[in-house]
């Protein structure tokens, strides 16, 4: 490992890609792109990366950053201020400690992974929703976010793992 202020600058920004990949797609999912609620892929994408990098690089994406990715979401999206925030905690938690059984396995354990967390992070979102709005939302809604995010994941996990090789540090 460089000790050279360089080299320390350099590994600083590497262990951030985690965060910034993460924030990019939140960012990317929330451009006005006319289609009717795009801006709902926002929390499912900032979802299926805190449980990427929880699972395969966890030191990488702490709960702070997590909390953080999902504030942002919350103020980016106007939904129920710290829902995602503690959703995305509750997935970090999920994901790291199911870490050992999920990392290293075929990419349909960690889908099955992805789904099973997801779908907690579904009933989370709908029972605190609820309680915010004092009565029981649509769970519709939730169902069509939670399938999308089951369907997108293969193609953004492919796209984070094509990113985790540049946060080895030097």
């Amino acid at each position: 490992m460089e000790t050279s202020l360089a080299g320390r600058v350099a590994n600083l920004a590497r262990a951030c890609i985690p965060f910034a990949v993460s924030l990019f797609l939140v960012l990317a999912a929330m451009l006005p792109y006319g289609l009717p609620k795009s801006s709902l892929a926002a929390p499912v994408l900032a979802l299926i990366s805190v449980y990427y990098w929880s699972v395969f690089r966890p030191e990488l994406m702490p709960a702070g950053a997590a909390f953080l990715l999902g504030l942002m979401v919350d103020v980016l999206s106007g939904g129920p201020p710290g829902l995602n925030a503690l959703v995305l905690i509750l997935v970090h938690w999920a994901a790291s400690g199911q870490r050992r059984a999920l990392a290293g396995k075929s990419f349909a354990v960690g889908w099955l992974g992805y789904l099973l967390i997801a779908a907690g992070a579904a009933v989370v979102n709908w029972f605190f929703a609820s309680l915010f709005h004092t009565t029981a939302i649509g769970s519709v809604p939730l169902i069509v976010s939670h399938a999308i995010g089951t369907a997108a994941y293969p193609l953004v996990a492919i796209f984070l793992a094509r990113m985790q090789p540049l946060t080895r540090m030097g």
